[in-house]
């Protein structure tokens, strides 16, 4: 097994060559403290995540865990699982977390951690104009020229925002704020939950010469709060306004474009990059929203929001210099995700329009096929009709493979929770005898996966639940919530400041703190491309 040390990894990036770096802990541990390079892909999930995240076998992947802690034992089952899979450029970083962080890097906590860094740099570089929470709290009381604009996705809107604010994601502000601000002495203020977006849409706006005063709500929705101001659940919002001249549109995006940095290709450029992806990793995503993605888009395209990806860019693009086509109509959003993507580290980014594509589209949500499907199972399934009768007899035992949170939401009466990638660790403790282990999840697909490890141990009382939980809820039959019965910790994924804090002001202000110090955490991160 081919072993990397740390300093090869960040060569590797410093020098521009392609490179993955994947921590396969689980997500709670991986934000507990993590290489800032990483992408986080679990052990539990690898086979559903890997593909999207390193869509070329031949790309050159560094596994991490932990390190001395389990003696590498949890990033070699991943390399044997990733060889076993296809990939055939697998390594393992030395001692993990513990030799990264030896070698004189720092480990960092929280998600996302890349992009909401480079926000923080984004701001600092640039000044960016904002406006604190009492000041605008005072503007909106006088009746000011002003308008909120909450620029996060519409289901982040919906649980809590700011009292008048709109929503208009990221990504849909330069070809939405035109038709909603006719006056040019308006002031606009945008904000997110916290930070990042936020700075982002704003220095977007002034990149692309807007022509109102635009300003970020100081710390977001969390500024708000600690202001001492109330939030609301947002009403409406989502619905994309097109303005009538789509050359306003064309010219603001153009200005982000960077004068041709961030190529425009044409269908004969689509295709040759295509067929080049067996050679450079590519990355095809549809930048438009999620309604216009659902009816129709070119069948090799990933479906992210261009805001989103500029604030999850570890979550997307998991081969660090890999090339990034994003599909649009007009280019606006495109452009706004291109202009950070490229200042991040992405040097090799290009956009293709809608308007050019020859292609047959395909409709409905994005799916990755490939591993996950063609492995199949191996145990028989069980229904949820057949089922019912023998949890209520005590002849059946269900170990739910669902996430931690999913578990607490929803499950089947009695269930267990438990992690794939620790199973079948307390197992036989629990098992009576007799009993049917019954394996399930949300959409049965992890639970078919841990079929293929189990099998040996349990056999033929082993089965599947048919569907996996949406079937039972389908059914109509009962499911419990709330806490339960957990045969490993629910140390699976990561939890919100907001989900059951003591102090939920006290978590506030440190989220705030930890963001706001993520530039001085990374000083020694000397690779970084906007470091300088």
């Amino acid at each position: 097994m081919r072993s990397v040390d740390p300093a090869t990894v960040t060569a590797w990036y410093s020098g521009g060559q392609e490179v993955a770096l994947v921590d396969v802990r689980e997500e709670w541990a991986y934000c507990r403290g993590h290489a800032l390079l990483a992408s986080s892909c679990p052990l539990s999930s690898l086979e559903l995540m890997v593909e999207d995240l390193i869509p070329r076998r031949d790309a050159n992947v560094v596994v991490m865990d932990g390190g001395s802690a389990n003696a590498d034992a949890l990033g070699r089952a991943a390399v044997e699982r990733l060889q076993t899979i296809g990939f055939s450029r697998v390594g393992l970083l030395a001692d993990g977390a513990c030799g990264w962080e030896a070698a004189g890097y720092r480990l960092f906590s929280g998600i996302h951690v890349y992009s909401k860094l480079f926000g923080e740099y984004i701001e600092r570089i640039h000044g960016t104009p904002e406006i604190e929470a009492s000041h605008l709290a005072q503007a909106l009381a006088n009746g000011g020229n002003c308008i909120v604009v909450d620029t996060r996705p519409r289901h982040e809107f919906a649980q809590s925002t700011i009292p008048g604010s709109i929503n208009v994601p990221a990504g849909e502000l330069l070809r939405t704020l035109p038709a909603l601000v006719a006056d040019c002495t308006t002031d606009v203020v945008v904000h997110c939950g916290g930070r990042t977006r936020g700075i982002v849409a704003a220095q977007s706006l002034i990149a692309a010469g807007l022509p109102w005063r635009v300003s970020v709500l100081k710390n977001g929705t969390i500024g708000w709060r600690l202001g001492g101001f109330e939030t609301v659940r947002g009403i409406g919002g989502g619905t994309i306004e097109r303005p009538a001249r789509a050359d306003a549109v064309r010219a603001y995006a153009n200005r982000l474009l960077d004068g041709g940095s961030i190529a425009r290709i044409d269908g004969a450029g689509l295709e040759k990059a295509i067929a080049e992806s067996n050679a450079v990793t590519t990355y095809f995503v549809d930048v438009r929203s999620a309604e216009e993605y659902r009816a129709g888009h070119h069948p090799l395209a990933r479906h992210v929001a261009a805001g989103q990806l500029v604030q999850e860019m570890d979550r997307t693009l998991g081969v660090r210099h890999g090339r990034v086509v994003l599909l649009d109509d007009l280019g606006d959003r495109a452009a706004f995700a291109g202009h950070w993507i490229v200042r991040a580290g992405w040097r090799d980014v290009r956009w293709f329009s809608y308007e050019d594509c020859r292609a047959s589209l395909v409709c409905g949500p994005w799916r990755t096929l490939g591993s996950a499907e063609g492995r199949g199972v191996a145990c028989n399934y069980v229904c949820a009709g057949e089922l019912a009768p023998r949890i209520a007899a005590g002849r059946a035992l269900v170990v739910d493979l669902s996430s931690s949170i999913e578990f607490e939401r929803a499950r089947l009466p009695g269930a267990l929770f438990a992690i794939r990638s620790q199973l079948p660790n307390g197992l036989d403790a629990v098992l009576p005898d007799g009993a049917m282990l019954v394996l399930t999840s949300e959409d049965g697909r992890r639970a078919g996966l841990a079929s293929h490890e189990m099998v040996g141990r349990y056999g033929d009382r082993m089965r599947l639940l048919l569907g996996g939980n949406q079937a039972w809820r389908d059914t109509g039959m009962a499911m419990d919530s709330g806490p339960g019965a957990f045969l490993h910790p629910p140390h699976d994924v990561r939890r919100s400041i907001y989900d059951n804090p003591t102090d939920v002001f006290a978590a506030m202000r440190g989220y705030i703190e930890w963001e706001t110090g993520l530039i001085d955490g990374a000083r020694n991160e000397r690779y970084l491309p906007f470091a300088a």
